[in-house]
């Protein structure tokens, strides 16, 4: 009797653990629901309980919140321009801040980047210019206006902010496949379970973004002091320039210059006829056109020269208004463990035109393969160098994305 005793309050109390933890659970989806109810946005936001895991991912990590909150001071007002520019609810900039923390240097997995995590095929459809030294889509100014254009086609389409959302997270292409695959159902929740995840998880992230951004007091976290940088001036550049150069000669930090400009990836200004607008402290300002020509001169250390930067799949191109530029083709043996995106970025081209110039399909290399590459003939001698050097300084090669 005892015994079975025992067991009944043992299993007593396990029901009253479990009915007490379901009651804090309905309570806690109550809680976060009432909230996001109390807010007026523009984008159809409403709590549903796949935001919780995101919302309790961002309260396990106080910091990530603060800086969230930091950049967004500083940054929302950006986005909110361009939204509004296009008549668009200036609630979309969550879209951004929960895909990429609002960090204008950051890349997803899938290549996409900026602050608005961007894939390339957008990019390209809007006519930003991405390649080996420039990437428009970290630019805050820019990419928004694109980005803001882009939710205005999204939404003549699907007529729904939650739909235009996922279409952004993955393309109207994948999205279309689902709502196939559910019936032809237009709600969101019904298509949720048959969406990629790449589409149906930007949504509720958004939904744990607007939350967080609204009520993080609430939860004890500080308020973060906005992101800060230095007032600026922009100079306009037009030969090659590397941030090392301007950091040493002007006493300015290269950090500060790869925030101020995210478009330059590789922290190199390259050419172009037209020169590119590059940002720098205003005080500095002055010093730099006094000293300009110093900074022109090619560092030794970068093999740099004014050569145009735009490459194609033929040795020689010449494009309108830049120099002409004559390719040299030098040679790499493929390693064990190389993979085509690396040794593409080694010799600063576009996968697309190595596989062109080897008559390559697919993704697959096999070691001991032999490549062609047409560089820069002014260069080339610092590309042959490549193929002798071993795994760790190549890995040393890799851009700073």
């Amino acid at each position: 009797m005892r015994k079975l005793g025992f067991i009944v309050a043992v299993l007593q109390l396990l029901i009253n653990f479990t009915t007490g933890f379901a009651a804090s659970q309905k309570g806690q989806d109550e809680l976060f629901q009432g909230r996001i109810s109390a807010l007026k946005t523009g984008i159809d936001i409403n709590y549903h309980p796949t935001a919780k895991v995101y919302i309790e991912e961002y309260l396990a990590n106080p910091d990530q919140i603060r800086t969230l909150v930091s950049r967004s001071k500083y940054y929302f007002p950006i986005l909110e321009k361009s939204l509004k520019q296009k008549g668009l609810p200036v609630d979309l900039k969550y879209v951004a801040a929960a895909s990429s923390m609002l960090d204008p240097l950051f890349v997803n997995p899938s290549g996409a980047s900026g602050i608005w995590t961007m894939s390339y095929q957008v990019s390209k459809m809007y006519k930003l210019k991405v390649n080996t030294f420039v990437d428009e889509r970290r630019d805050p100014i820019r990419s928004s206006q694109i980005a803001a254009q882009h939710f205005k086609d999204l939404f003549s389409i699907y007529k729904s902010w939650s739909l235009a959302i996922a279409a952004y997270g993955c393309s109207p292409v994948q999205l279309n496949k689902a709502i196939h695959a559910a019936g032809n159902s237009l709600y969101y929740w019904d298509i949720y379970k048959v969406m990629p995840s790449n589409c149906r998880d930007l949504y509720s992230r958004v939904i744990a973004t607007v939350y967080i951004l609204n009520y993080y007091k609430e939860h004890g976290i500080k308020q973060a002091d906005p992101l800060v940088f230095p007032v600026c001036d922009t100079v306009r550049v037009n030969k090659w320039l590397s941030f090392s150069q301007i950091a040493g000669t002007m006493d300015v930090d290269t950090v500060l210059l790869r925030n101020l400009n995210p478009v330059f990836r590789k922290d190199i200004v390259p050419f172009s006829a037209q020169g590119y607008a590059l940002r720098v402290p205003a005080e500095k300002s002055g010093r730099f056109a006094m000293l300009k020509d110093s900074f022109y001169r090619p560092s030794a250390n970068l093999d740099i020269q004014p050569v145009a930067i735009e490459q194609s799949s033929e040795p020689v191109t010449q494009n309108k208004g830049e120099q002409r530029v004559r390719k040299k083709r030098v040679f790499y043996t493929v390693k064990r463990g190389d993979n085509l995106g690396d040794i593409a970025d080694w010799f600063d081209v576009d996968v697309s035109e190595l596989k062109s110039w080897n008559k390559i399909r697919g993704n697959k290399l096999t070691a001991g393969k032999r490549l062609s590459v047409f560089v820069p003939a002014t260069k080339s001698g610092y590309y042959n160098r490549i193929n002798r050097m071993s795994a760790s300084q190549k890995k040393n090669l890799k851009r700073k994305d």
